[in-house]
């Protein structure tokens, strides 16, 4: 049932703006800081964040901030061997959280409790 749910997702087509991290290489670093910019000077803004599996799939994380909370949408669809869901919250702002190793970005303030980390970068 779940290969005949997945295969009437569109296929997901790169955005030249989308964030992508493959692996922990990051793509379009200056846009996710643009869009964290925008955020802490409530200045509405959305993103899209495209993390992908080991296998090569695809999971998206689209976030749209409206000046006041951010929308989170988490699309994983299309990963193969995943849950395959939508899963929706919303947040109240991104928490920057260093350290040596790396920088977590992580939403705060959701009405649910799962883990949402948006990206993690590596020093």
């Amino acid at each position: 049932m779940k290969n005949l749910e997945q295969n009437n997702i569109p296929n997901y087509t790169p955005a030249s703006e989308d964030v992508i991290d493959m692996h922990g290489e990051i793509e379009n670093k200056e846009r996710f800081q643009e869009f964290l910019n925008n955020v802490e000077n409530a200045k509405k803004d959305s993103i899209r964040v495209v993390k992908y599996t080991e296998k090569g799939d695809p999971m998206l994380h689209d976030l749209e901030y409206d000046g006041e909370v951010i929308k989170s949408t988490t699309d994983t669809r299309r990963d193969k061997f995943g849950q395959g869901s939508i899963i929706s919250t919303t947040c109240t702002t991104i928490e920057v959280v260093e350290t040596t190793e790396k920088t977590d970005y992580i939403l705060e303030g959701c009405e649910d409790t799962i883990d949402y980390t948006v990206l993690v970068t590596w020093k």
